[in-house]
């Protein structure tokens, strides 16, 4: 059986997730874009090292923060993993917030060839003549994006001039069903109460700085040149801006609270929309009580 747990940040699903793995005694699959990344551990709440079910998971710490990863890649690894354990007729658990992930792992998501590099009159363009530009190209896609998220409309469009195909065209053509035998998937919807969510949310940050994200941040800015995905990662880029004086530490804090309460809205919603036949829980303590019977 393929687990799969779901929910936005701070929802409690890495507790069921470690808690049904011991459960089961079975393997886990990472499915967190920053949890990939080494050394970043605090901001992403990473399991502990010294965890006894560290040793169970895949794909924790795999890329270095000066490396980017793609979607793409993901799906490589994931698959590499998921795949004998399947084949060995076992149980495996997949948790993680980051819901694109877990679609290309388990949806038939077809990449093309993203690699090539970027057409060099594109980058002499300006985001609006980008954005106008793929908008007459394939108005679908450019929807999707907004106007100032350079990297993904030099993405579409360089993935148009490499397949001569729109990506919303290439989407079309993927029947969006599962990859692997739909009687093996298992959905776990975690999803608290908005008020009690946010309140994990808010906590969760005070512990971070608590806990020393400040340091971690130090230290990764040190020792790695960081790279512009790493960067991004709610926590680490607003401890940047503290770290260059562009905030106090109070505004560092709020932000990343009312950031990463935004970023579970736009979780939960993306888990309603693209998700199907999933099993809902308001909380960690409900789902476990029904998963392994307590």
């Amino acid at each position: 059986m393929i687990y799969v747990i779901i929910g936005p940040t701070a929802s409690g699903k890495s507790d069921v997730a470690n808690n049904l793995a011991t459960f089961l005694n079975c393997e886990l699959i990472n499915a967190d874009a920053f949890q990939i990344y080494k050394d970043m551990n605090i901001g992403t709440n990473k399991i502990d090292v010294n965890d006894p079910i560290r040793k169970k998971y895949h794909l924790l710490d795999i890329v270095t923060p000066e490396e980017t990863y793609s979607v793409k890649q993901y799906q490589d690894d994931a698959r590499k993993v998921l795949n004998p354990i399947l084949k060995a007729k076992k149980d495996v658990i997949i948790v993680g917030g980051t819901g694109l992930y877990i679609k290309a792992l388990l949806y038939d998501y077809i990449f093309s060839d993203e690699e090539t590099s970027v057409n060099a009159e594109y980058e002499k363009l300006d985001n609006v003549a980008l954005y106008d530009l793929l908008r007459s190209k394939d108005p679908k896609e450019a929807e999707k994006i907004h106007v100032n998220n350079r990297k993904r409309l030099l993405r579409a469009l360089t993935l148009m001039d490499n397949n001569n195909i729109s990506k919303s065209d290439l989407l079309a053509k993927q029947n969006h069903e599962y990859f692997y035998p739909k009687e093996l998937i298992k959905i776990i919807y975690i999803s608290p109460e908005r008020e009690q969510l946010y309140e994990n949310i808010n906590n969760r940050v005070i512990s971070m700085i608590e806990n020393g994200l400040i340091d971690e941040v130090k230290a990764l800015s040190k020792k790695y040149n960081l790279s512009i995905t790493s960067k991004q990662g709610i926590g680490y880029k607003e401890v940047l801006d503290y770290l260059d004086g562009l905030t106090s530490k109070e505004e560092c804090i709020s932000l990343i609270q009312k950031r990463t309460r935004n970023y579970a809205k736009r979780q939960d919603t993306f888990f309603k929309n693209q998700f199907i036949n999933y099993k809902k829980y308001s909380s960690e303590e409900e789902c476990l009580k029904d998963l392994i019977k307590l």
